[in-house]
This record gives structure tokens, C-alpha cells and sequence, in this order.
């Protein structure tokens, strides 16, 4: 069983990251257009958020889908 790093919500600076992180934890694995649609982003900044958290290891994409979900626990 894999071993996430657990992450302080607090320690995220950029609202739009900290909500797209929030809403995962609630909502578990989404596909990528859901996040955007859900949480009612323009599409380039959802875009880019996501991306975002891609590259900082926070989110990942489920194994062979388009499906995200979190890499990391959420705490406070």
C-alpha cells in the first residue's frame, strides 16, 4: 500500500491550488474537466492549476485514465 506525504492545506499559498486540493479530498477522483466545471474556473486557470499540481506531485493521474486524484493527505 502506498504511503502518501501528508501536507499542510495551510502551507499552500495560491487560493485556486488550496481549492482544487480541498475539493479532491472531498471528492476523491474526478476527471480533469469535472474540477474545472465543478468549481467554475476559466478554463486556461483551471487548466493551469492543475498542472500545477501535476508538477508538484500533489495530484497524479490515475493509473492509465484521466481521472485525478490526490498524491498527498490533506491536514491542517
Amino acid at each position: 500500500m502506498d504511503q502518501k506525504d501528508k501536507i499542510d492545506i495551510h502551507d499552500i499559498k495560491d487560493s485556486l491550488e488550496k481549492e482544487v486540493l480541498l475539493y479532491l479530498d472531498r471528492k476523491g477522483k474526478c476527471i480533469y474537466g469535472e474540477i474545472i466545471k465543478n468549481l467554475k474556473l476559466p478554463t486556461t486557470k483551471g487548466q493551469e492549476t492543475i498542472y500545477s499540481l501535476l508538477n508538484k506531485g500533489l495530484v497524479r493521474h490515475q493509473e492509465r485514465s484521466s481521472l485525478i486524484e490526490l498524491n498527498v493527505e490533506i491536514g491542517e
